[in-house]
């Protein structure tokens, strides 16, 4: 018989995974219960926390797609380094079941020290490289289009395997990596 070394899950640590895992069930049961925002970042926040014991816990990014990125935005972005900035941003904070960008304009410009208004504008840019795309959102009781919902190109970065990834970047947009006039 082969002997197997698995890592030491402490009592504390087992318990956090269980009430993690709980939280988890409960928000796919029960969505109602947050707003759906609210929901994706603690989605969002439990999948930065299991790491440690995930069978893939990282991303799976395609160096090529993600270097066309990088280069794209150096050669044409209104602000090459913030728009890099924002793409390691939006990569980090991506959920890992969907691909959305579990932040919002607001605190993605906090978090790069830019404006709300210029993440619009690198947001756009990327949208129209096919790096990312979105969907708006109706919401109760605002007028206008509602919020807006960013997704990463599962032809650069994804979490899915098997089928559910075959099936994500057949449907998936390819890179349109023209310059701006």
């Amino acid at each position: 018989m082969a002997a197997s070394i698995r890592p030491l899950r402490t009592a504390p640590q087992r318990a956090a995974d269980e009430d993690a895992n709980q939280l988890r069930l409960l928000l796919d049961r029960r969505p109602d219960l947050l707003p759906e925002r609210m929901t994706t970042q603690v989605i969002a926040s439990l999948d930065r926390r299991e790491p440690s014991t995930a069978e893939w816990a990282f991303i799976m990014v395609s160096p090529a797609q993600n270097k066309a990125v990088i280069r794209w935005l150096t050669d044409n972005s209104r602000q090459p380094l913030k728009a890099m900035q924002l793409w390691a941003e939006i990569l980090d904070n991506m959920r890992r079941d969907t691909g959305e960008v579990a932040m919002t304009r607001d605190e993605l410009a906090t978090a790069i020290s830019i404006s709300p208004a210029e993440i619009s504008r690198t947001m756009t840019e990327l949208e129209n490289i096919g790096a990312i795309s979105k969907k708006r959102q109706a919401v109760a009781g605002m007028r206008g289009p509602g919020t807006v919902r960013y997704f990463v190109n599962p032809m650069i970065a994804t979490n899915l395997g098997g089928q559910a990834r075959d099936k994500a970047q057949a449907t998936a947009p390819r890179l349109r990596l023209v310059p701006q006039a």
